[in-house]
């Protein structure tokens, strides 16, 4: 009888710490939501103040990687795809087709157009989602801006409903269950799906015994008390050292079942939200989670909370887990269900990544001084190679106040191009901020429906630029090696015959790399190829001639400065027709340079442009 009541009092003091532990965690629950509740609150709306390390954003490319495959584009570089060209018309996993070339739902944007734009900040500008998920179906929507006005992502309703205070309760509670969801660790899911391959068959016959035996000295205890406690703490010790062994080796593994778990729990969280923005999203969600019913049984409680380990009671369970292999036993189970179930994950990732990337946007189109409902034209079937008339209809571009979205004080320009346009003016005069910012609304537009302008109208281009080249060192080629390359992929690009898109370019400096003489003869006749085959070409250039050499199929515009009192003043106004000055060489007076240098760099200038040559 005495051993029975040391038993006893052995486990009421442990029921009595597990009491407590229950209680401390279910307090620690509820301040970490209402902080979380009151930091969505006062985020919503504002820039972005997100922080994402260097290694998470190195993977945040990968479900777009993932479905660039998908819909028949193959990888080019680290992040960044290519069309398909293998004459064939892959699918774009919807039961859609992409001809060769691009065309089709969505177009993939390449590395040197997004690092032209400065993507990468756009990016981080706009992401405020909270799961890996919302990440990367944002950097999805703004590498693959739709083609077409069924491949738009979402309504200006949803992104209204969401902007809605009398909706703000509602918002915070999606905010908070995608929260739950997180992240999967240092990798993206993709990868980890992928590395479960590496893994063979594996035998839960030396857990089971790992999770009997416990039970077994436990038994000894009310025989022999002292050599039940030995026995007790000697299998604990076992079961301790061959769990940490046995969970190094699947450690990286691991945090794919316990990911999709939270997306399973996330999903079925987000579907009896109801939430009527999102009633097509959700509808999909009930079919999608019946596959999963025997991988999820049990398996919350073993594989920890939405939350995690940190309070109270998930350290409980987390001792729990480790002393019976419980984990481990289900990892094994899960493996093998989880082969053959990529789809209905890849959906479930979508369905939670839609609605979180909506909201994200949502959250960005507020910080924009203003904002238009783009109205785009969808391009008649058959190839863009038209002339005249019938190419202008298909490429106009018509935006009024359009400016670029990442400047803190934007200066807005308006411009109604039929005709591709002709930039000129000096450095620093606005002529690159507003290639970028033409671009820009035009991507927009298309990934994501939203244009920074006051309004604008446009059709679904292909957009491409080749603006911020350098010499490629690693490749052995020179600049301008570099430069006609970039050119070339938009020549293509635009004369490619299965597109029914035309295409939208912006181009800086048109073959600054080689010589005068040469550069306009070129740059003249790419540039009129471009105007033949209806691409809607924005091209910056200080060579004056080409001005008069395209004024027949080109449109130009200037950007001009004032230097007053030795200072130099821009007022970053697009004006019609081409620059009227050169104020290369004052400028230099203007920034300090010394006034003999100035005086004779003149004169040398009017001499060539008064006898047509260089002494």
């Amino acid at each position: 009888m005495g051993e029975f009541q040391t038993v006893s009092a052995f486990f009421c003091v442990l029921a009595g710490f597990v009491l407590i532990a229950l209680f401390l965690g279910a307090q620690e629950r509820k301040r970490s939501r209402e902080k979380l509740r009151k930091r969505l609150r006062s985020e919503f709306g504002r820039p972005s103040s997100k922080k994402t390390s260097r290694e998470r954003y190195a993977q945040i490319p990968q479900y777009f990687r993932h479905h660039c495959k998908e819909a028949g584009f193959i990888e080019d570089g680290a992040d960044g795809c290519r069309e398909h060209d293998d004459g064939g018309p892959p699918a774009d996993g919807r039961g859609k087709n992409f001809p060769a070339g691009g065309a089709g739902d969505r177009f993939s944007v390449d590395d040197i157009t997004w690092n032209d734009l400065e993507m990468d900040r756009l990016f981080s500008r706009m992401d405020s989602t909270c799961s890996a998920a919302g990440e990367e179906y944002l950097y999805y929507l703004l590498r693959m801006p739709a083609m077409r006005a069924q491949a738009l992502p979402f309504t200006q309703e949803q992104y209204a409903w969401l902007a809605d205070e009398t909706h703000e309760k509602a918002r915070i509670r999606l905010q908070e269950i995608l929260t739950s969801l997180g992240h999967a660790g240092r990798y993206s899911l993709y990868d980890y799906i992928d590395f479960t391959e590496e893994l063979g068959e594996r035998s839960n016959l030396p857990h089971y015994l790992a999770a009997v035996l416990p039970f077994l000295a436990f038994g000894l205890m009310f025989l022999h008390t002292g050599f039940g406690i030995l026995t007790l703490l000697l299998v604990c010790c076992v079961n301790l050292v061959t769990y940490f062994r046995e969970k190094a080796k699947i450690a990286p593994y691991f945090q794919v079942f316990a990911y999709i778990l939270r997306l399973l729990d996330c999903a079925g969280m987000l579907e009896k939200e109801k939430c009527p923005v999102f009633r097509e999203e959700t509808e999909r969600i009930p079919a999608l989670l019946a596959s999963f019913s025997s991988f999820r049984r049990g398996s919350s409680f073993l594989l920890g909370s939405l939350g995690g380990g940190s309070d109270p009671t998930g350290l409980v369970l987390e001792y729990v887990r480790i002393l019976f292999h419980l984990d481990l036993i289900k990892f094994n189970s899960m493996l093998a269900q989880l082969r053959g179930r990529r789809a209905e994950i890849d959906a479930l990732l979508t369905i939670t990544g839609r609605i979180d990337a909506c909201i994200s946007i949502a959250s960005w189109r507020k910080t924009l001084p203003y904002s238009a409902v783009p109205v785009l034209e969808e391009p008649s079937s058959g190839p863009v190679r038209a002339a005249g008339a019938e190419a202008a209809a298909r490429t106009a571009f018509d935006a009024a106040e359009l400016y670029h979205p990442l400047l803190a004080s934007p200066v807005s320009n308006s411009i109604r191009a039929q005709k591709p346009v002709l930039l000129t003016g000096s450095n620093a005069s606005g002529k690159s901020t507003f290639l970028k910012a033409a671009a820009l609304c035009a991507l927009l537009s298309q990934a994501v429906g939203i244009a920074p302008a006051k309004a604008y109208s446009g059709t679904y281009y292909r957009v491409y630029s080749s603006m911020a080249l350098r010499d490629s060192l690693l490749d052995g080629e020179s600049y301008f090696i570099v430069e006609i390359k970039s050119l070339r992929r938009i020549l293509d690009a635009s004369q490619a015959a299965a597109c029914d898109n035309p295409v939208l370019c912006c181009i800086d400096e048109v073959l600054r790399g080689t010589n005068t003489v040469e550069r306009i003869a070129a740059s003249a006749e790419i540039l009129r190829c471009f105007a033949r085959t209806g691409t809607m070409c924005f091209a910056a250039t200080h060579d004056l001639e080409l001005t008069g050499l395209l004024e027949d199929v080109f449109d130009n515009y200037h950007f001009s400065e004032e230097i007053t009192d030795g200072d130099v003043r821009f007022s970053y106004r697009l004006q019609t027709g081409p620059s009227t000055s050169c104020n290369a060489i004052a400028l230099l007076g203007a920034l300090g340079y010394e006034r003999e240098i100035v005086d004779r760099a003149r004169a040398r200038a009017d001499r060539f442009l008064s006898e047509g040559g260089w002494r």
